[in-house]
């Protein structure tokens, strides 16, 4: 997870050219001051300022960004040179604002420190706060505490502390029992479908259910838990928790594999500098379970990629694009030790001879997957037609699941 000039944000989700990263928002710190929006997703921004004019003191906050975006924007008060202004710091996502922002006339600045900007677009190492910000003329993305979801460890963590707040709500008189109603987990041709083939509300998975077993390599009782399970019979694989591209993972399949990671994080463990920067090190990662019979397309590994954002949620206002499947170029093979068959990314794809002639397979439009699974699975495993878009790409968006 990470921002790199090869893995940007795509330009449409239906439309893959690259293998975008997780790791492209800010800090954990900077979110006092703003308030989110109605107004454009990931904007922030909060009320207009007492001291402003008297029309634009009776917009409501998503209309004066409207304004600025689509307006055109109108040079600051505060800078006696041409604009309006915007900085962009990092990379991803970048060709698209910029873009966007210059074809409505705006200037780019290089200088992070300005606070004449009119739009300001944030990564990790360019977070701003809010000691100068406008409130009403000036727009700030960020997306804070995104290390929740966007490293391993955070969103194992998240994760984690979900499963501890469902098992402290199921000790609650009269919740058990309305949990036990729901555990037995149904077979798929078994699940309630309703016309037009949505989905019922169905029970809460557990977190065992989607999410495999999974170690921290920076606390050491997780650690040394993992060395001590650890049984050549079985595959695990090994993460690191900010990175992107496949980049620093790699397999455990035998005790000479594990042992030298073993040694490797106690002499880490043991540097000085370490306890400077504990989160740098090779402990900072995950070892988890590795699945050896996954779900396959065509005989290869696959995952697919869609993109939601959650604009509001007094009311829910969801977007929600349909995106794309990524698919290996090699055939699945558990012993295989070539790691472009078991990681879908497609920087990992591009090592491969053969990708530039078998590139456009390793992207499958939804419409092709769709197509796919009523082809091989629709009757054979009694699923609606059209699964894909009728019961997949809707099922997240029931407000059973944000509710």
């Amino acid at each position: 997870m990470g921002s790199s000039q090869e893995e940007g944000l795509p330009c449409q989700p239906s439309q893959p050219d690259h293998d975008a990263g997780g790791h492209c928002g800010p800090d954990l710190e900077g979110t006092e001051r703003a308030s989110a929006t109605p107004g454009p997703p990931g904007l922030l921004n909060s009320h207009p300022p007492a001291d402003s004019d008297d029309t634009n003191a009776t917009r409501p906050s998503a209309a004066l960004l409207e304004g600025l975006l689509l307006g055109g924007g109108k040079p600051s008060p505060h800078s006696t040179r041409p604009g309006p202004f915007f900085y962009i710091g990092g990379s991803n996502g970048a060709t698209i604002i910029s873009s966007y922002c210059k074809s409505k006339g705006w200037q780019r600045i290089q200088d992070s420190r300005r606070d004449d900007y009119t739009l300001k677009w944030c990564e990790v190492k360019s977070r701003d706060n809010y000691g100068s910000f406008r409130e009403g003329e000036q727009l700030l993305y960020q997306l804070p505490n995104n290390k929740l979801l966007t490293t391993k460890i955070g969103l194992l963590s998240t994760l984690r502390g979900r499963a501890r707040a469902m098992s402290q709500a199921s000790k609650v008189p009269g919740a058990q029992a309305r949990l036990e109603k729901d555990t037995a987990a149904p077979a798929l041709e078994d699940l309630p479908w309703t016309s037009p083939g949505y989905l019922r509300p169905q029970r809460v998975l557990r977190m065992e259910e989607f999410f495999p077993e999974t170690y921290r390599l920076d606390l050491k009782h997780e650690r040394e838990a993992f060395f001590t399970l650890f049984h050549e019979t079985q595959i695990w694989i090994c993460k690191p928790t900010a990175s992107n591209q496949g980049k620093g993972i790699f397999l455990l399949r035998n005790q000479e594999e594990v042992a030298a990671l073993q040694a490797k994080t106690r002499s880490m463990e043991d540097d000085p500098i370490h306890h400077k920067t504990p989160f740098r090190g090779p402990q900072a990662r995950v070892v988890q379970r590795y699945i050896q019979n996954p779900l396959l397309l065509d005989g290869r590994k696959f995952d697919v990629r869609s993109y939601l954002l959650i604009a509001c949620t007094t009311p829910y206002m969801i977007f929600f694009g349909h995106g794309y499947a990524r698919l290996t170029l090699s055939l699945y093979d558990p012993r295989s030790s070539d790691l472009s068959g078991h990681l879908t990314n497609q920087f990992m794809q591009k090592k491969s001879p053969l990708y530039m002639l078998l590139k456009e397979d390793t992207v499958w439009s939804m419409e092709h997957l769709n197509r796919y699974i009523n082809d091989t699975f629709w009757k054979a495993r009694g699923l609606p037609k059209d699964w894909v878009f009728t019961t997949l790409t809707v099922r997240p968006l029931c407000p059973p699941v944000w509710g």
